[in-house]
């Protein structure tokens, strides 16, 4: 019963570190979304995130 709560833990703790790390690096390159979207980078970095953490589950 304990080990798919660590899973669970470990796995939202790791796409966690990824999320800040990714959107650091977008931060401080200063790349913006174009045509005045600039406010929709952290759901976009938040989307990919979790697209690719979606796809690598079995």
């Amino acid at each position: 019963m304990v080990k798919p709560l660590w899973l669970a833990f470990r796995a939202a703790v790791i796409a966690t570190a990824v999320f800040w790390a990714l959107l650091t690096i977008v931060d401080k390159s200063g790349w913006q979304i174009p045509y005045g979207l600039s406010g929709l980078t952290e759901p976009l970095v938040f989307f990919v995130v979790f697209f690719f953490g979606v796809m690598m589950a079995k």
